[in-house]
């Protein structure tokens, strides 16, 4: 990465709509290698023997190195450009992705997640800096929207193909499609991301007072529990959804296919939707309401017997719409959480406690669920009832985050 003292202005003006595309363009396809490992677990169980408790620690191990190297990096990000930091996170995220390609090993996959995961795990945060960096508050709500609708278009187009790719041919080309996305994307953003110097002096390399200054602040850490709960609110649910539609409900992996293409299709839209509210009538006010909504479907998903494929897609579909749509609210109340000079480095943190938080929701998930002798699973409405815990913590805590950027 150049330092910002070196790092040229981008010639090419870029309009807001054109850069937020870009932005969700580098989403999607972080989103997209994280997402697809979860409906591709039954492959894993079977291909590598494994169980449940073993498997999450493939899914984990992604969380725990994007942690590292995001806790890791907190205390440089805010030195340099923001533009370079995005261009070589993710090319380090695309060479991790085209291990996983050619991994033909447990222990080779592993890996390669976690070398994926070591550089894919902080663009998030990058890409919620520069949001941060260029639009005022007041339309943040509507640009986190937008950014979340790659989660969309991940479902509705990039998970069914991607399944439908590892049905064809195998799992490994499913990940060799998501570097095929991903190079133009670079390409795109070396040329046209905005060059957005940091607002930082040049210091030591071993000076830490940029981190100290993230976590000595209290409502910084308030953000940061109250965005953990929020993510452990859904991904101790998210993780097994796909294996456990398949195991206990009778879904056929087309129909896995289905779950994704429709509630994408819908979040789509609803995630537009929630962002414009959030704007128009204040994040606090949209979380709460999508909280306490999004409790219905994690319950009944989390207690759904052997139900016709129609009834069963409307309780998927709604439990990703509201799941999704709580994190909207969520992110514009967090980036609003801390000053524009130390953003990066916050949402630096923030991205890797997050990522511990997603690790730790395939973990719990994964040791929670017991595998029965024909292969179904029990104590799925055991996460049910911890998500809908972790939602409440949330909850709580997001009256004590206090905006003030």
């Amino acid at each position: 990465m150049e330092s910002t003292a070196t790092a040229p202005r981008n010639k090419v003006a870029l309009s807001e709509p054109f850069l937020i595309f870009l932005l969700a363009s580098i989403q999607f396809t972080h989103i997209m290698d994280f997402m697809i490992m979860f409906p591709l677990q039954d492959y894993f169980l079977k291909q590598f023997a494994i169980d449940t408790g073993v498997f999450s620690f493939v899914l984990s191990s992604y969380s725990y190195a994007a942690a590292a190297a995001a806790l890791l990096g907190a205390n440089f990000i805010d030195r340099f450009n923001r533009k370079s930091a995005a261009i070589f996170l993710y090319s380090g995220f695309i060479i991790g992705t085209a291990l996983c390609a050619v991994a033909d090993s447990f222990y080779f996959l592993l890996a390669a997640r976690i070398i994926a995961g070591t550089f894919g795990g902080m663009i998030g945060g990058i890409v919620l800096s520069i949001i941060g960096d260029v639009l005022p508050i007041e339309r943040r709500g509507r640009a986190m929207g937008a950014v979340m609708g790659a989660f969309s278009v991940a479902s509705v187009a990039g998970v069914p193909i991607g399944l439908w790719i590892a049905h064809a041919f195998s799992w490994n080309y499913t990940f060799g499609f998501v570097v095929a996305l991903s190079l133009p994307i670079l390409l795109t953003a070396i040329v046209y991301l905005p060059s957005i110097p940091s607002k930082q002096a040049k210091t030591s390399a071993w000076d830490f007072s940029q981190l100290i200054a993230v976590l000595s602040d209290r409502n910084h850490l308030k953000a940061i529990a109250f965005f953990m709960s929020v993510i452990l609110g859904g991904f101790v649910v998210v993780t097994s959804i796909a294996v456990y539609m398949e195991r206990n409900v009778g879904f056929s992996k087309q129909d896995v296919q289905l779950i994704y293409l429709i509630g994408g299709l819908c979040t789509f839209f609803s995630s537009r939707f929630i962002g414009i509210m959030a704007d128009k009538y204040g994040k606090h006010k949209v979380f709460l309401n999508m909280v306490l909504v999004a409790i219905v479907p994690i319950i009944v998903l989390t207690h759904l017997p052997k139900v016709p494929l129609p009834l069963a897609l409307l309780v998927t579909t709604s439990f990703m719409v509201l799941v999704s749509g709580r994190i909207i609210p969520a992110m514009a109340l967090m980036t609003s959480a801390v000053r524009p000079e130390l953003r990066g480095s916050f949402m630096s943190v923030s991205s890797g406690l997050q990522s511990i938080a997603t690790g730790l929701g395939a973990t719990i998930a994964g040791f929670v669920l017991v595998t029965q002798p024909d292969g179904s699973f029990t104590r799925f409405d055991i996460v049910g009832y911890l998500a809908v815990g972790f939602n409440l913590i949330g909850l709580y805590l997001s009256r004590k985050v206090r905006i003030v950027s």
